[in-house]
């Protein structure tokens, strides 16, 4: 769990890199992308996913004025993102350019944000 905070730290530190458009890095087989979620009420979540070489992906999402970082979890169909801090308990699923945020216990987590599209 150290090395995810590690990493996760890490690419929050880089975000004004990730702004500027430097978004896949092949030197070290890290994968970079950013969107941004737009939401019921016109809410805007931007969104960075980060695949790395190991195999594992996190996503680093700017909810409510903070960045949450989650790591991919298992999913039905799309994709899914749990918070890896248990405390702030956010969860994005994602298919295609359709998107929906979550907060609450896994399993029982209530609609945060719903009719999300990625541009």
């Amino acid at each position: 769990m150290a090395s995810r905070l590690v990493l996760i730290a890490a690419l929050m530190a880089a975000s004004p890199v990730l702004a500027q458009g430097q978004t896949n890095r092949p030197e070290d087989g890290a994968f970079i992308s950013q969107v941004v979620f737009t939401c019921e009420r016109d809410v805007q979540v931007p969104v960075a996913y980060v695949n790395v070489p190991t195999g594992e992906s996190f996503a680093v999402a700017q909810i409510d004025g903070r960045q949450i970082a989650m790591i991919q979890v298992v999913s039905g169909s799309g994709i899914r993102y749990r918070s890896v801090d248990e405390t702030r308990p956010y969860e994005l699923h994602a298919k295609g350019h359709d998107g929906m945020f979550f907060y609450g216990p896994d399993g029982d987590a209530a609609d945060l944000l719903s009719d999300c599209t990625a541009s």
